[in-house]
């Protein structure tokens, strides 16, 4: 998008600020709920050498209305680096849905994820519609981060980054150019914090957000998006050509 398309969508989300609340309430009080994927460890294949993948954050890595824990993405993940890394590859999910990056701070467990190779996380969207600030974000975000790393001390670190939030189905307009225009600030502030610190990475992915990428309440990823996040997280991988595993920064 041009600099002035980015201007022009800002102020549209900004006329529309007074409107989207009220949405934003309505679709709290009459969207369905779900359960999260029922399953907080596992184990994939039987190889020889031996990986752990945790995911930690909101309801994105708790599998939020994923039947199987098998197809979320901490177990899609597992599936995808057994296969390249002929190993057996335990997961771990360290997630709470509706978890903010401050909440998500208080999931990480250093006996869980001391041995971590591999940790997805998925936080912000809950930040930027509970109404944080772009500095609480900040300072939230590189709080978790920081405490990520050092629970982790081998492990690559992959944030997911927030999607385009004014193209989800569940979302009415104007609500879901707010959310979009936010979205993309809080995102801009991720890749900030990502760039100043070791073994981490960015990851989205580049499949197009059609129905079949959401769930049943619209908002919420289906299993082919969880898979897809894998596959990102699979090519983030195989770009860096080995040099991921137990290297540091």
């Amino acid at each position: 998008m041009t600099p002035a398309g980015v201007r022009r969508r800002g102020r549209l989300a900004l006329v529309a600020l007074p409107i989207a609340p009220l949405q934003g309430i309505w679709l709290t009080r009459t969207m369905e709920r779900y359960a999260d994927a029922d399953g907080r460890t596992g184990t994939v294949g039987t190889g020889p050498g031996r990986r752990t993948v945790v995911a930690l954050g909101d309801s994105v890595t708790a599998g939020y209305a994923v039947p199987h824990p098998r197809a979320s993405v901490a177990g899609q993940l597992a599936a995808r680096l057994s296969a390249r890394e002929n190993a057996t590859v335990t997961w771990r999910v360290c997630a709470k849905s509706g978890a903010t990056a401050y909440d998500a701070l208080g999931l990480v467990d250093e006996a869980a994820l001391a041995d971590a190779d591999l940790i997805f996380v998925s936080v912000g969207v809950n930040d930027l519609k509970n109404g944080h600030s772009a500095r609480r974000y900040r300072r939230d975000l590189g709080a978790l981060l920081d405490a990520i790393l050092a629970a982790a001390p081998r492990a690559r670190v992959c944030l997911l980054g927030i999607p385009p939030l004014d193209h989800f189905p569940a979302f009415p307009r104007p609500l879901a150019d707010v959310l979009g225009w936010r979205g993309r600030a809080f995102d801009a502030i991720a890749a900030e914090e990502l760039a100043r610190r070791p073994r981490t990475l960015r990851i989205e992915t580049r499949e197009p957000l059609g129905p079949e990428m959401f769930g049943p309440d619209g908002f919420h990823p289906s299993e082919a998006l969880h898979a897809a996040f894998a596959d990102a997280v699979m090519r983030e991988l195989a770009r860096l050509d080995g040099r991921w595993l137990g290297q540091g920064a």
